[in-house]
């Protein structure tokens, strides 16, 4: 299995992104991977139910081993296929991870092992909110803006402790479809090099 891993906050393109760069890719887009488990057809409905719940925990071993689950079903059902999926460990670390719960972490890298390539798309606090309002001006969303710095922080660090191959784009001013070529350049440039040392990578490059 190849693997990209379109992570970011809320309202930063990321399921937008992920569908372009896996249809470029004639790759699989997987998105909430545990709802195929609690819907039938297309509805998300009895998985946001259970989601909502479970985020209103403040166990965050509970919450990180239930986005867990989905990653260890998603691998198990399509462990054939290459696939693009809209978040993965990243955010479920941003969110769910601890100074108590990084075995869990640790337990599921060593099954799952790590993506191919997992994209960190970044955006401005305020290019965030921006965003979130034009989508929805009563958007839940909108009142976790302000946690986006500790959010990409933590995405960061999880990503350069645990050696997985980044890239950071910084979105602000870029189109779905220039974001979707970057990653592709830069999976291009992985996939001839496979098995050398993981790499965090920005773009653009800071010296740009």
């Amino acid at each position: 299995m190849n693997h990209l891993s379109i992570e970011g906050f809320d309202g930063v393109g990321k399921t937008t992104t992920a569908r372009l760069v896996a249809d470029k890719l004639g790759y699989l887009f997987i998105e909430k991977p545990l709802h195929e488990l609690f819907d039938e057809g297309d509805s998300f409905e009895e998985y946001i139910r259970i989601r909502d719940k479970v985020n209103a925990s403040p166990d965050r071993d509970f919450t990180s081993l239930f986005y867990g689950l989905g990653s260890v079903y998603m691998y198990g059902k399509h462990r054939d296929e290459n696939i693009v999926t809209d978040r993965h460990l990243c955010s479920n670390y941003a969110w769910s991870g601890t100074y108590y719960n990084m075995d869990v972490y640790d337990f599921l890298i060593e099954k799952l092992d790590k993506p191919t390539l997992t994209i960190i798309l970044h955006a401005k606090p305020k290019t965030i909110q921006k965003r979130l309002q034009g989508r929805d001006a009563h958007d839940n969303d909108l009142r976790k803006v302000q946690k986006s710095p500790l959010i990409y922080s933590k995405m960061e660090r999880f990503c350069k402790e645990k050696s997985f191959e980044t890239l950071w784009i910084e979105t602000d001013g870029l189109s779905p479809e220039a974001i979707a070529e970057v990653i592709l350049e830069r999976y291009a440039e992985i996939m001839k090099k496979k098995g050398e040392v993981a790499e965090f990578v920005r773009y653009p490059k800071e010296s740009e």
